[in-house]
């Protein structure tokens, strides 16, 4: 008996085509990083994902959405683990003399900067990925796997982008400050529940005033 629908089962069989392509693609920039920060990176980085992937293949077989498994068998790597995201870092706002970006010629031209762009790059598209595939979701217990996968996907892409904005790779262009402010100062607060009701009640007394105010002058009249 199928226990998933067959929304699912396609989305399921999307992110796990997406974790494959990810690993393949890290598995292609790995050669070409230099900095021993960025290697133990990306070496923690591909360990989780396969870790993630073939957590999602055991769930899969075990839901019984096995025609969504891609078909390949997976290596297991090294156990390298992933160092959480440094929650007291710092970014670097601003352009500090950033360098005109063209795509490499050849694989020998690809460097650390392309190494950390690609590896945040995977990661911001399947945590997108994931967490549309978390809202559509029918199953409780795929669904908070799925919320957790693209929350993980989240961080490391944070930790790549940590490591990029450090090294220059990933500036942030920012805005003058009376832009910003007249931009962010545009917006207002909206009513509390309590205040609306608080509202409601003014409003429905100001309509009974009115009642009385035209059931006196009645009998006035």
């Amino acid at each position: 008996m199928n226990t998933l629908g067959a929304h699912e089962v396609m989305e399921l069989h999307e992110v796990m085509n997406d974790a494959i392509h990810g690993l393949n693609t890290l598995q292609l920039f790995r050669p070409h990083a230099k900095d021993p920060q960025l290697q133990t990176m990306v070496n923690n980085h591909l360990h989780a994902c396969t870790m993630e992937y073939n957590n999602l293949v055991q769930m899969a077989h075990q839901l019984g959405a096995s025609e969504a498994m891609p078909a390949r068998a997976q290596k297991t790597l090294p156990d390298m683990r992933m160092n959480p995201a440094d929650m007291s870092f710092q970014p670097l706002y601003g352009l500090r003399n950033p360098q005109t970006q063209t795509p490499a010629q050849s694989s020998e031209q690809i460097d650390d900067m392309d190494v950390a762009l690609c590896l945040i790059t995977c990661h911001k598209q399947t945590a997108a990925l994931k967490m549309k595939a978390t809202l559509e979701m029918a199953n409780p217990t795929l669904r908070q796997f799925m919320q957790t996968c693209a929350n993980k996907s989240a961080d490391m892409a944070y930790e790549g982008f940590q490591y990029a904005n450090q090294k220059g790779y990933y500036q942030i262009p920012t805005l003058k400050d009376t832009t910003m402010n007249t931009y962010m100062h545009s917006y207002g607060t909206a009513p509390t529940m309590g205040n609306l009701g608080n509202l409601g009640n003014m409003g429905n007394m100001g309509n009974l005033g009115s009642v009385g105010n035209q059931q006196s002058g009645q009998q006035y009249m």
